[in-house]
């Protein structure tokens, strides 16, 4: 509503009021009010007040109840409007209204003002709380920060702490990998050094030979002898000063080859030699068979000539003057024999069997041990193929900028390998699969990402080295504490083998590298190898892999059969016995694969075992007095009398994956 129609409203509700009133009080009036012969109403007004006056003069009389109803009553009349009042009663009604307005505006700012002072207040009271908001808000935060601060600090002390614990631990490792570093250089060295003094003896050997019988000039080759041992002396010196490298292994590798060679020479020169002397004395021989023929003619003419003194030569004469050229026969065959025994040209050491003679420091035993030719011509083409792929990967190994690739590759067959078992055909068959596809070039999902063998040039070498490695390194752990654990990681391995060759060599020669005694061989100290436990899981996998089939996928031949169990047992038995390895190794053999062996070759094998009872029994017990050899006999006799091996568990079904 706009501000005119207020005012119209409030104008009128006076008048509205007084024409109510004047509704209630026509009743009472009796006469005219309004008109122009009416008195002034100031006439009217002092009558009125002078009457007013009197009625206040007049003593009160008590009233009673019905008298104040009557009062009351009468009260109205007395406020009679009249004519002369209206203008009045207009104008003070303005009057109050206009006061009224003035009140209400006075009121409104009063209202204004308290509103504004209590607003001010308020912006006081908000800003003092923001104020102390804002302070205790920046207190906290300062408290806040001196805790990250605090935090922070301790955190850095810790991780300085853990730091240098790692630092500590890292030069330990780098200390302990120092010092097998210098051990391994030490032992391969001394095994160099084993060797090269075989040769050199073989070499001195000849070298005597041939000055005895004076047949060649032995001083180019003494010169050559002297300079080869003194550069090995130098290497040994190296070794006195820890100055010991790769290099130095290369060197005593080489200076082993260049004896070899010097040797080789020196036999064929010789040998060379002896046939020209003995084709020379075969010469002579038949001159001089010649010469008494015509001596023995001359004398038949000179007899027939003079008939009447007859002369014979004596036969003593004649039986001197034929075997003259036995004994220098004799001879050269003598000085053969003498000087081809030290070292027997190549040709020959295919033929004949040869002996291996260990290394005898005060933890060897000095043994000659006879390994037949085959064996050990087999062990060297093993041994070759792991060399060759060992130099082939040493610039992968060595490179710092492909660590990271190596971990990579470690993981992904590491992670699947050991969890090798035989829970179920589908376990051993995803494990396999995720083997298998990585050596295959199947890319790896790591979380860096994927790895592949392809990423490399080396890295399929480098991984099938890493592969047979920890298969090995599985008879070693789990195998030895767990002998059942066997055969599912065999027949992992067979199936392997058979889809990738290289691998299962690989395998045999990680396997002939940790225990010798299984090709068999004993180059080295007994100490060396004669951790009982690790060699029985070791063994115990090689026997396993023998009578455990692989997938069926594969198909059934089988890459490394019981022939080879057959032919150790026999070969192992002609070496000399050793306290406890001995009789372990025997043992795990037969417990493992003996039921296979005894119903594959039946009575040929309690032929076999019989004589190693009688004949190897006897050896075994002068030097080994321990549990082993007393449970391999208790072997023996279960099996003499009830004619069989018990089958070992855990052997999984020709059919089970």
């Amino acid at each position: 509503m706009s501000e005119e129609s207020l005012d119209y409203e409030d104008a009128r509700k006076p008048h509205e009021i007084t024409l109510q009133h004047a509704i209630e009080i026509s009743s009472l009036v009796k006469e005219r009010t309004i008109g122009p012969d009416l008195p002034e109403p100031q006439d009217e007004e002092e009558k009125f007040t002078a009457s007013t006056h009197k009625k206040e003069i007049t003593p009160k009389k008590p009233k009673t109840p019905k008298d104040q109803k009557i009062t009351t009553k009468l009260i109205i009349p007395l406020i009679k409007p009249s004519l002369s009042l209206d203008y009045e009663l207009i104008s003070a009604t303005f009057l109050l209204r206009d006061a009224e307005e003035k009140r209400k505006k006075q009121v409104r700012q009063h209202v204004n003002d308290m509103q504004e002072r209590q607003l001010a207040v308020l912006r006081d009271n908000a800003a003092r709380q923001r104020e102390q908001q804002h302070k205790l808000v920046a207190t906290r935060i300062a408290e806040k920060q001196r805790n990250d601060a605090l935090i922070i600090q301790e955190a850095e002390k810790q991780t300085a702490i853990e730091l240098e614990e790692c630092e500590r631990h890292m030069a330990a490792m780098r200390l302990n990998a120092k010092r097998q570093l210098e051990l391994f250089s030490f032992q391969c060295v001394a095994k160099y050094h084993t060797v090269f003094s075989i040769k050199y003896e073989g070499v001195s050997n000849t070298l005597s030979a041939i000055k005895k019988q004076s047949f060649l000039p032995c001083i180019d080759y003494n010169s050559q002898l002297t300079e080869l041992v003194e550069e090995f002396d130098q290497i040994t010196n190296r070794i006195k000063t820890d100055d010991c490298s790769a290099e130095e292994l290369k060197n005593a590798n080489s200076l082993c080859n260049k004896m070899d060679d010097l040797h080789n020479i020196i036999n064929e020169e010789f040998v060379k030699m002896l046939k020209q002397r003995e084709e020379a004395q075969l010469e002579e021989q038949r001159k001089m068979e010649e010469q008494q023929a015509l001596a023995a003619a001359a004398l038949v003419a000179q007899l027939a000539q003079t008939p009447a003194e007859p002369t014979t030569p004596t036969r003593t004469e004649h039986a001197q003057a034929l075997p003259q050229s036995l004994p220098v026969q004799e001879q050269v065959v003598d000085t053969q024999q003498s000087t081809v025994t030290p070292q027997t040209p190549p040709t020959q050491q295919r033929q004949q069997p040869q002996q291996v003679t260990p290394q005898t420091p005060k933890t060897t035993r000095a043994t000659h041990s006879t390994v037949p030719a085959a064996v050990l011509a087999f062990y060297q083409e093993i041994y070759s193929f792991y060399q060759e792929k060992v130099e082939s990967v040493k610039p992968l190994q060595t490179d710092e900028n492909m660590k990271k690739y190596r971990f990579a590759c470690q993981k992904a067959i590491n992670i699947p390998l050991n969890a090798i078992s035989a829970v179920s055909p589908q376990h051993l068959q995803d494990k396999f699969e995720r083997i298998f596809n990585f050596l295959n070039g199947q890319p790896h999902k790591t979380s860096d990402g994927q790895v592949s063998v392809n990423d490399h040039p080396l890295g399929r070498n480098y991984c099938l080295l890493l592969t047979a490695k920890r298969f090995v390194n599985q008879g070693e752990t789990a195998i030895s504490s767990n002998p059942q654990a066997a055969f599912p990681v065999a027949s992992v391995v067979v199936s392997l083998w058979k889809l990738i060759p290289e691998f299962g060599k690989l395998f045999l020669a990680y396997i002939f590298k940790d225990s010798p005694f299984l090709v068999p061989l004993r180059g080295k100290s007994i100490e060396e190898y004669n951790d009982l436990k690790r060699q029985a899981g070791i063994t115990r996998l090689y026997a396993a892999v023998m009578i455990t089939n692989g997938r069926r996928a594969e198909g059934p031949e089988h890459p490394y059969g019981l022939e080879h169990a057959w032919r150790w047992l026999v070969n192992f038995t002609t070496l000399e016995p050793l306290p406890d390895i001995s009789a372990t190794l025997i043992l795990e053999m037969l417990q493992t694969l003996g039921f296979n062996m005894c119903r594959a070759y039946g009575k040929q094998f309690t032929k076999l075992l019989i004589y190693i009872q009688r004949e190897y029994f006897a050896k075994l017990a002068q030097v080994d007095e321990g549990g082993p050899r007393t449970r391999l006999e208790m072997l023996f006799m279960n099996y003499l009398n009830q004619n069989q091996i018990p089958e070992p568990q855990g052997t999984l079904p020709p059919s089970f994956w």
